[in-house]
Formats: C-alpha cells, sequence, structure tokens
C-alpha cells in the first residue's frame, strides 16, 4: 500500500488542481457529465486517495471514504459522492430501484388518463342504461 500511496502523490504532483473543473448533474439517470481533461484526472487522483485511507464513520462497522472534490465541482453541480461508504460485499446488496424515464413517465399518465376515462365512460353508460 505504501508504493501505492507513493504513486498517488506523484500524480497529485503531476496534475495540477488549476483548470480542474466537473459538472456533474443533479440527476444521475441519463445525464452527462462535464468537465476538462484535468478534472477527470484530478477527480481518479481523489478517488485513489480516499480508496487509500479509509477513515472511521459513525458507525464502527462500516467505513467511509474522506472524498475531497469540492474544488473541481461546478456552483451548479450535484456530486454523488456525498457519502461513500466501504462494503466489499457489494454483489450482495438489494438491487437499486429504478425511476421512470420522461417517455416512461408519458406513458404511464396516458394509460392512467384512459383508463379513468373508460371507467367514466362505463359510469356513464350503466347509468344511462339503467335509467333508460
Amino acid at each position: 500500500m505504501q508504493e501505492l500511496r507513493e504513486l498517488v502523490d506523484q500524480l497529485d504532483r503531476l496534475i495540477p488542481k488549476e483548470g480542474a473543473k466537473l459538472r456533474i448533474p443533479a440527476d444521475p439517470d441519463g445525464n452527462t457529465t462535464i468537465g476538462t481533461q484535468r478534472g477527470y484526472l484530478r477527480l481518479g487522483v481523489e478517488l485513489l486517495r480516499a480508496g487509500l485511507t479509509p477513515t472511521a464513520a459513525a458507525e464502527p462497522e462500516i467505513p467511509q471514504l474522506p472524498l475531497d472534490i469540492g474544488y473541481l465541482l461546478t456552483p451548479d453541480s450535484e456530486t454523488p459522492f456525498d457519502l461513500c461508504e466501504i462494503d466489499e460485499n457489494v454483489d450482495q446488496l438489494p438491487a437499486r430501484s429504478r425511476k421512470l424515464g420522461p417517455l416512461g413517465q408519458l406513458v404511464a399518465a396516458l394509460v392512467t388518463v384512459a383508463a379513468l376515462g373508460l371507467i367514466v365512460l362505463g359510469a356513464v353508460a350503466a347509468l344511462s342504461w339503467f335509467f333508460h
């Protein structure tokens, strides 16, 4: 691990922070992260540094990474790395639930409106038949 730390320190010296910027979208589903080449390289350095120096968390059984990327982000960015936990059993974590995209939301809304329309139409037809 010491050799890796020395390599990360060397990368830290070789890749300047000046001009390193990333814009990470607030919605991680399907949006593009935009940044300078230095921004992506600095993100790699910061991830390596954090991975080599886990710290204790509020809960002792869940170590966390001290990731410092605030200087990389543009003002309109949202970091997906608010809390980075270490879990060696990532494959055993429950599956993430996914939200509907814009097309899925539109289809769901149309199906809902159509179903409500059919219910109202059926009710009107039943009442018309009943009172006729």
